[in-house]
């Protein structure tokens, strides 16, 4: 699609020419219509130019449309200085034929020059939340004719724990408005955050995630699902001991990282299983193709890591096993939703020792808590093997230990009875002797022949 098949004033179009804008990216296909319609949207988008100018257009084109343009129109809010000084070169350039101005407040600026551009009269305003949240503060600063605010890269503000300072900022935005809320991953901080500043938003680039900004469903009360206690370092014989035990049509196994799901794919591929997995650091075409290749049955298990199960366009599968336990009562609650009703359909989770507070936190949130399940049969013939072989090391230690307990005493047995058969020694030839005392003795004269008749 080209500019000119999308309705903006000239000087908005003389702006573009200026920077060699023709054609729309296919980001901008799907962000520009709705920002224009004045809708609230919720984005994933990666940094770069292509994304900046999906907002800097329609932002401009809403500026240009207003007949007071003495007060700031637009507030944006990236977490780097770099990015918020490429948005005001951008709005500069794209809007210098409307006569659009704009000034960025951001970490490598003075504090003279932030007071400066607050008081100015530009209709933009880029800035790190830090240094605008300090300066606004300061000022007692509000904005009251914000028209469009966007929150850019909501992800990295929230890793760099920015949201206080996010909510300080908006909090000052004093008239109804317009929020366009960009991220390049969704996580749970991020869905808190576009649920409360976002109105039945349109949302781009995230796979069925309008779930997400909604209640989560609830278990359905006529789903089996239940949990099993997983013995030490047995956590894969006990899933695929569970599989065999349970087949199905197909299957999404839910681990907690990637690492998780590529030793799993390993050890079903083992056993001629047909597998693909999905995880977040996937590109968009081979997320796409592993997805395909699972609804339409290619593949009868989906390995899923860091990816929310709302974020999943699934209809209905027959079982969902949580390989980890989710730490969020919500996460499993869209989990159970991927399952259809009925007695073929089932969650599992495997609760090791780790995983005990998780499902007990379940236990206690869920309404319809998951039931305690037993071992499959051959989980339970190895722990019995197990145990027969730790009874029979036990047995040699103890043997051992015997032998070595009745080896010393043998020894200690010899000794003594070795000491005892020590040869005396001969006193003839001591002074001290009997002999020698007694040839002593006879020299001695009547001493000596009273001893010998004593003796």
């Amino acid at each position: 699609m080209k500019f000119e098949e999308i309705d903006l004033g000239p000087d908005i179009m003389s702006g573009l020419a200026d920077v060699n804008y023709t054609e729309l990216t296919e980001l901008q296909e799907e962000v520009l219509p709705a920002v224009l319609e004045g809708k609230d949207a919720l984005v994933k988008a990666e940094p770069g130019s292509d994304k900046i100018a999906s907002f800097v257009i329609p932002a401009l084109e809403m500026i240009d449309d207003r007949e007071e343009k003495e007060s700031a129109s637009v507030l944006v809010l990236t977490p780097n200085p770099e990015e918020s000084q490429q948005i005001d070169e951008l709005v500069w350039a794209m809007g210098y034929h409307a006569q659009i101005e704009s000034a960025s407040v951001d970490m490598d600026t003075e504090p003279e020059e932030q007071e400066e551009a607050l008081k100015s009269s530009v209709q933009v305003i880029t800035g790190n939340p830090g240094p605008l949240a300090d300066i606004t503060k300061k000022l007692r600063f509000v904005f009251r004719d914000v028209k469009l605010v966007v929150i850019d890269a909501t992800d990295s503000m929230v890793e760099l724990g920015l949201q206080s300072k996010l909510k300080g900022i908006l909090r000052r935005v004093l008239n109804e408005h317009q929020t366009i809320i960009y991220t390049g991953e969704m996580n749970d901080e991020v869905k808190k955050f576009a649920k409360h500043y976002l109105e039945d938003p349109e949302v781009i680039g995230l796979d069925s995630s309008t779930k997400m900004l909604s209640e989560p469903p609830k278990v359905d009360s006529n789903l089996s699902h239940g949990y099993i206690y997983v013995p030490n370092r047995m956590k894969i014989t006990t899933l695929m001991a569970h599989i065999e035990e349970t087949p199905t049509d197909n299957c999404v196994i839910f681990t907690a990282s990637k690492r998780g799901t590529d030793r799993l794919y390993r050890t079903l591929r083992k056993q001629n299983l047909k597998a693909t997995s999905l995880h977040g650091k996937l590109s968009d075409e081979k997320r796409a193709q592993r997805f395909a290749n699972f609804t339409n049955g290619d593949v009868q298990y989906l390995l899923v890591a860091d990816i929310p199960a709302a974020e999943l366009d699934i209809q209905r599968v027959t079982q969902v096993i949580n390989y980890d336990v989710p730490a969020n009562p919500d996460e499993y609650r869209y989990r159970a939703d991927l399952v259809g009703s009925g007695k073929a359909s089932r969650v599992v989770s495997l609760v090791s020792k780790q995983d005990r507070s998780d499902i007990n936190e379940l236990e206690s949130t869920l309404k319809q808590a998951p039931k305690e399940l037993n071992l499959p049969k051959k989980v339970k013939e190895k722990l019995k093997e197990r145990k027969k072989k730790k009874k029979k090391g036990k047995k040699k230690s103890k043997h051992k230990k015997k032998k070595r307990h009745n080896n010393g005493r043998n020894k200690r047995k010899k000794k003594k009875k070795d000491d005892l058969e020590l040869p005396r020694p001969s006193y003839d030839k001591l002074s001290g002797g009997r002999k020698g005392q007694a040839k002593k003795d006879q020299k001695s004269g009547v001493i000596g022949l009273i001893k010998e008749l004593f003796s």
